[in-house]
């Protein structure tokens, strides 16, 4: 899907997350106790610098406009940043290398991404100025992942 300039790096980071959701997915199913718990153990060593990294430059950039704004680009940023925290606290009881969360986990990490790309990137590319997209990519870029 084509993206403007100032979103490319976001997308991109969105590309490893579905690479995670389908992983936490295909571990889970296969219901392998030490594979969950290996892969639980990965998602908390990367969480804080990567993931929330992420979310954090989102909530910075993207939800701190769409939080002033009226209608769908609005809803969409406020339940993102909620997709957010429910993703704080999900991987923050992960600990135990539970399959059950651990599949929790990579359902709402595709979904929630697969909403960013799908329905509110499209919107901050239309509605969105030309600076406030330019801070988008500017704030990106000041914590690379």
């Amino acid at each position: 899907m084509k993206r403007s300039p100032e979103l490319t790096p976001l997308s991109r980071e969105h590309h490893q997350s579905l690479r995670l959701a389908n992983h936490c997915l295909h571990t889970a199913a296969a219901s392998d106790k030490e594979k969950c718990i290996a892969l639980c153990r990965h998602i908390l060593s990367i969480f804080d610098e990567e993931l929330d990294r992420h979310f954090h430059n989102e909530e910075a950039s993207i939800c701190s406009v769409t939080a002033a704004m009226q209608g769908k680009i609005h809803n969409l940023g406020a339940q993102l940043v909620q997709e957010h925290e429910k993703m704080r606290t999900m991987a923050a009881g992960m600990q135990q290398g539970d399959c059950d969360k651990l599949a929790a986990f990579g359902r709402l990490l595709k979904d929630h991404t697969r909403l960013e790309e799908r329905e509110l990137f499209p919107l901050v590319e239309e509605q969105f100025s030309s600076r406030q997209l330019e801070q988008v990519k500017k704030q990106s870029l000041a914590s690379p992942g």
